[in-house]
């Protein structure tokens, strides 16, 4: 990296760092999104429904961090969604976290996969990893035709982010947080470790802000699926994502 380059990147970060003066906010703020929602329910099993699930874990968030002085901005509060085309619904959601006025995104979902599926990851933008056959993203970008489509529009523009300065740092700031998101799940609920990821979610491509996809179980599991089911470990989960904020804002 030239000399230049990474001045104007030092810069960058500098003015994304949780409690820059860049901020004008007098007490931290993040948004807690509850993945799906409306007609979107997410994974189905019989266990859980997704969104459910989803929204359950980001109130247990919420409480935490508005002890402890922060801002949430929650993406819904209840069952629907933003809007029923979901590409809007995602847009509206993203357009929810902005620099300086925000200080972390995170989207909570949960996995699905085959019965032995098992575990906790967290994501950050980017291209899907090397050997993925099919990026997990296509089903959290609204599943089908659709989300294909999404998808592929999304992973397109992966390559030309990393050309940008500003999103150089956002990236940065992202795996930090998703590296303290994935250490702070795992070692509050003993899960399976899937580790720190990289994929083309649409609604972790938009923010300016650091931001994080969490797949918090595999509600497709026996083993998982009536665990996700509770409501104490759903707290659990709410509470390990309210640490690991806290400790990434410094609070």
């Amino acid at each position: 990296m030239g000399v230049k380059r990474g001045a104007l990147l030092a810069v960058a970060v500098a003015l994304m760092l949780p409690g820059s003066t860049a901020a004008p906010t007098l007490r931290p703020r993040v948004v807690l999104d509850s993945g799906h929602g409306g007609a979107d329910s997410g994974m189905v099993s019989q266990w859980v429904r997704e969104a459910d699930v989803n929204l359950a874990v980001a109130k247990a968030a919420r409480s935490v961090l508005e002890r402890r002085g922060v801002e949430v901005i929650m993406t819904r509060s209840d069952t629907r969604a933003l809007h029923p085309d979901k590409r809007t619904d995602l847009d509206r959601r993203a357009r929810l976290a902005n620099t300086g006025t925000v200080s972390a995104f995170v989207s909570i979902h949960v996995n699905a996969g085959s019965p032995a599926a098992r575990g906790i990851e967290t994501f950050y933008f980017g291209q899907p990893l090397a050997g993925q056959s099919r990026s997990l993203a296509v089903f959290e970008n609204g599943g089908g035709a659709s989300g294909e489509a999404l998808t592929r529009q999304v992973t397109s523009s992966a390559q030309a982010v990393l050309g940008d300065v500003l999103a150089q740092a956002k990236l940065t700031f992202s795996r930090q947080l998703a590296q303290g998101l994935q250490a702070g799940l795992v070692g509050a609920t003993g899960a399976v470790n899937r580790g720190v990821q990289t994929d083309a979610f649409y609604v972790i491509r938009n923010p300016t802000t650091p931001a994080v996809l969490v797949e918090v179980g595999f509600g497709s599991s026996p083993t998982e699926g009536p665990r996700l089911a509770q409501a104490a470990y759903q707290q659990r989960l709410g509470t390990a994502i309210a640490e690991s904020l806290l400790r990434f804002l410094h609070q």
